[in-house]
């Protein structure tokens, strides 16, 4: 894909360095990667991006996050199904909920994968579409 630049936020401080280590090859060609520091929730899109992801919904406590992103941005979410526990306070229990949570103007792609491991099984829950 021709990417121009790829921005990671985290609020977990210890992530901020490892994934500038692991898109290495990216960070050193004009910082096309860079990870930071960030609350999610605190973002500011004074420029529209062209697409957010966010591979861990069911980690946030507010829909802020979600509430900031500018009309008609491309957005790709996932969540899971797995039991509120400290990590997971907002999981979800199918797609049709996910859809009604993320209200998004057009899908374009949907799609489950359930994990079966020997201590717990869930599901995992893909919605793209426009805000």
């Amino acid at each position: 894909l021709p990417i121009e630049h790829i921005r990671s936020f985290d609020m977990d401080p210890e992530c901020e360095p490892i994934a500038d280590m692991i898109n290495e090859n990216y960070v050193f060609k004009e910082w096309r990667f860079k990870a930071f520091t960030k609350d999610a929730n605190q973002l500011d899109y004074a420029e529209k991006p062209d697409i957010v992801i966010n591979t861990s919904c069911e980690h946030f406590d507010s829909m802020d996050w979600f509430n900031n992103i500018p009309k008609g941005t491309l957005i790709a979410l996932q969540s899971n199904n797995l039991e509120h526990d400290n990590e997971h306070t907002n999981s979800i229990i199918d797609l049709n909920e996910m859809s009604s949570k993320y209200s998004l103007t057009d899908i374009i792609y949907q799609d489950v994968l359930n994990f079966k491991y020997v201590d717990k099984e869930f599901t995992r829950f893909l919605i793209i579409g426009n805000k």
